[in-house]
Order: C-alpha cells, then structure tokens, then sequence
C-alpha cells in the first residue's frame, strides 16, 4: 500500500498558545474557594506561580518537544525512570482527575439549577443526574477523536469560562465603583499574608490543583513556530493572564459574597445573582449561568481523553491488560474511556451521600496530592534525560545549562515534595476547618492506597499483553517510531 505523504501540521503562533495554556488551567470551580483567602491570595497566586506554574510549563516544553509521540507524561518518565515509576505517574494523573470531575460536575449541576430552577442546587438526586448525562456525554463525543472534540471544547472554554470571568470583575468593578460596601476588607495592609499555624498554609496549598495541567498542552509545542522564543514567552504570557484572571476572578466572589455565605460549588453564580437581581435583570442569571455550564463541559471534554489516552499506551506496553489497548475507529481509547466513566458515576452518586462543601474542599486536597507526586517525577525525568540523552533533538530547552534546568526542575521538584508533605495536615481557613482526628488519617490511608496499587498491579504484568495480535500495533497508531527513537 502507497503510504500517502504526511501533510505539513499548521504553526501555532506565540499568542494561540498563550491562550490554549490559559484556558486548560483556568476554570470557574476555583474562584469561590480561593477567592475565600481574600487579599492576600494575590502574594499566594503570585508565589505559586513563580515556583510551579512556570516550572511546569517549561518542563512540559522540554520533553514535549524532545519526546514529542504518544503517552506524554508516561513516556516522558519511561524515557527518564523506567516503566514502573512511568506508570506510577500516569496512574497519579488519572486518579486524581477522577477525583476532581465529581467537584466541577457538582458546579455544572449547580449552574444549571441557576438556569431553570434555584432551589435544585441542593437537590441530591439533581446533581447526580446532571453530573452522569454530562460526564457521559462528553465521553461519547470524545469517542469520536479530537478532531471532533477539539474545536467544540475550545468554543466552550472561551465563552464559558473566560466571558463570565471577565464580566463577575467588571460587576465587582462597578459595584466598589458606586460606593456598595466590599464583603472583604481592602486596605492595602491585608495584602501581606497572616498566617499563624500549618493548618492555614494547609489551606492555601489548594491552589496547587488550580495551577495544574499545562503539560496537557505540551503535544501541540512542536508545531510552534520559533520554539526558543515563543514557548518561553508564551508561558510568561499565560502565566500573568491566569494569575490576572484567578486573582482578579476570585476576589470577585470575594468582595460581593462574604465568606461564610460562598458556596463553593456556586461562587461565581452567586456573584451575578447578587449584583443582577436587586437590579431587575435576573434574567441575565440565567443566560451566564447556561454560559458557565458550558464553560465547564469544555473544561472536562479537555480532560476525558488525555490522561486515558496515556493509560492506552502503558496498556500497549503490557502493564494493563490488553482489553485497555482497544480503540475507536478514529483513535480514541475506548476501553478505558468506559472505565474511567464508570468509576466516576460511582463517585457522583456517593455525592448523595456527603456535604458537598466540605467533600469538594477534601477532594480538593486529596487530588492535589496525587497530582503533584507526577510533578515530581516529572521534574526529576528531565533532569535525568538531559544527563543520558543529551543529543535528543530539542527545539526548545531550559535557558541556563544544567544550572537553569536545576533551579528551575529541581526547584519545582522541592516545592511540589513540601506541598505533598504540608498538606497531610488539617486546613484550618476561615471558610473549611477540618479536625485532625479524622482528617489527617483519612487523608493518609487515601494517599497510601493510591500510591501502592499502582506499584501492585505493576508486579502482576504480563509480557504477553504487549501490542496482542488482532489489535492494530503501537507502531503502526503512532505512525511508525520505535521505542529506541
């Protein structure tokens, strides 16, 4: 068979990236909970920008564009690690997306309530309707490949996250502007953070999880044009528009909801209701709320495939069996798709079950955790791989030598252990106060139990699951590359 030449891929430029890194990692979920923190979450999103965000995204910039085939994140840590702590790592990534997707589908479940009747936001059996109709919906489109999905979840992103955003701070704008009293105090003095014990830092490490996720983007840095120059500049870019947007969205909430009133599930909704509503354009309630549905749905169809996509792969290579190596007719993975829906609609129904500001607060931490533990072998990889593979080609590197490449891997790699470390502590906020008694050990027994089953399964893989007969082959699916490439 004639193999047809491969059409060249469009260059992306240094602004359409900025943008594609904005708008994976901010969301609508975040605001009321950071937005808690008040002034000082400025000093916070400031510093956790510094020492992760930008560490992330440059890292992720590295091995995206030297390991630039399937799996990312999993074939970054094999290449560096080997296939045990490559699986440990993308094992991390999924569960802690599925721990996260009963939280945002809890705020599609209130937005939409705010669209045709209020006073289902509190209705169990409401919640969990939406949230499966939703999750199972963006798995089916996701069935049909990103060539589908791709555009419909840039559309939603935009106009459902980044609109909403933008007008709760013009409200917030306009209503300081007339004189209306602030929910927060706004001396410049309660800029600079007072933190007294661990169990407030605790608190404040939950911006971690709204940080996370820029190497989600990092498939598209090859196809950037200049990489040098517009990787760099484009993570500085996005880098200050969500540091904007988080800051300036939070405190939105902040100032028009008083911290004891915020619902965390309904924060930024409860912005417009309160500035709308007294003024006669309720109505408008409604319409920002169907918008920040839509917003949300973006959000989860951006993550429904990409870390199943990674489990495919280690599939392929024999660590899961061969059934997860199945895919649709235009790439998707089937299998695990189906899987990880599954797990979540046992997730979503269990919310019938708990209050859900206090279990979203819980996920939120749990989450974090597990995430970061893939940051650090993230950050360790490329540092490993700049050592044992240093003439990979690269189009874009760490400024700076092996000294640059330390300071900034090796200085995310710390920051991510001492956050996994601080947050086994109880957070103790002015919105979420948590008893050690119950916190700290559940949390444990969570985290310990995540970490070892993948390190489990691990030692029950079978060599004979590799790329079985009757599947189409990992080489074939990855258009050609062999594992010594």
């Amino acid at each position: 068979m004639t193999q047809e030449p491969a059409r060249k891929s469009p260059r992306i430029s240094l602004f359409v990236l900025a943008m594609m890194n904005t708008a994976v990692v901010v969301g609508l979920e975040g605001l009321p909970e950071v937005g808690s923190f008040g002034l000082p979450l400025i000093v916070y999103y400031a510093f956790f920008t510094l020492l992760f965000f930008l560490p992330v995204g440059l890292v992720a910039a590295e091995l995206g564009v030297g390991w630039p085939h399937d799996g990312g994140v999993y074939r970054w840590i094999r290449e560096a690690l080997g296939e045990r702590w490559a699986f440990l790592g993308i094992w991390c990534q999924w569960v802690q997306i599925l721990v996260w997707y009963p939280t945002v589908l809890a705020v599609c479940a209130v937005s939409l309530s705010y669209a045709i009747a209020p006073g289902l936001h509190d209705v169990g059996w409401f919640k969990v309707v939406v949230a499966l109709v939703i999750f199972w919906g963006a798995t089916l489109v996701n069935f049909r490949g990103l060539k589908i999905s791709g555009w419909l979840t840039t559309a939603l992103l935009y106009l459902g996250t980044l609109l909403p955003v933008v007008l709760a701070i013009g409200l917030a704008a306009w209503w300081l502007g007339s004189g209306r009293p602030s929910a927060i105090p706004l001396r410049w003095s309660d800029v600079v953070p007072r933190i007294d014990s661990i169990g407030e830092v605790v608190g404040v490490c939950a911006i971690f999880s709204f940080l996370s996720g820029l190497e989600v983007n990092s498939v598209h840095f090859k196809h950037v044009r200049n990489p040098q120059r517009s990787i760099p500049l484009s993570l500085l870019f996005s880098g200050m528009l969500v540091l904007g947007i988080s800051v300036l969205g939070a405190l939105s909430v902040a100032v028009l909801v008083p911290v004891g009133e915020i619902d965390l599930a309904a924060g930024a909704l409860q912005v417009f209701s309160t500035v709308l509503d007294p003024m006669g354009f309720g109505w408008m309630v409604t319409v920002l709320a169907v918008l920040a549905l839509a917003g949300m749905i973006g959000h989860i169809m951006v993550w429904v495939i990409g870390p199943t996509e990674s489990l495919r792969v280690a599939a392929e290579d024999g660590l899961i069996p061969p059934v997860f190596q199945k895919t649709t007719s235009e790439g998707a993975p089937r299998n695990v798709m189906l899987l990880q829906a599954i797990v979540v609609t046992a997730l979503c129904v269990s919310m019938m079950f708990f209050d859900l500001n206090r279990i979203f607060y819980f996920l939120t931490i749990s989450s974090a955790q597990v995430y970061l533990v893939m940051y650090v072998l993230m950050f360790i990889s490329v540092i490993v791989l700049r050592i044992k593979k240093p003439f990979v080609p690269r189009a874009f590197v760490i400024p700076g030598g092996m000294p640059g490449l330390l300071v900034v891997a090796g200085g995310g790699a710390l920051t991510a252990l001492v956050g996994i470390v601080i947050m086994f502590w109880p957070p103790s906020t002015e919105d979420m106060a948590m008893e050690g008694a119950s916190f700290t050990p559940v949390l444990m027994i969570t985290f310990v139990v995540i970490m070892v089953l993948p390190l489990v399964f691990y030692v029950f893989r079978n060599p004979a699951w590799k790329d079985r007969p009757g599947l189409p082959s990992a080489e074939s699916r990855r258009g050609g590359w062999k594992r010594g490439d």
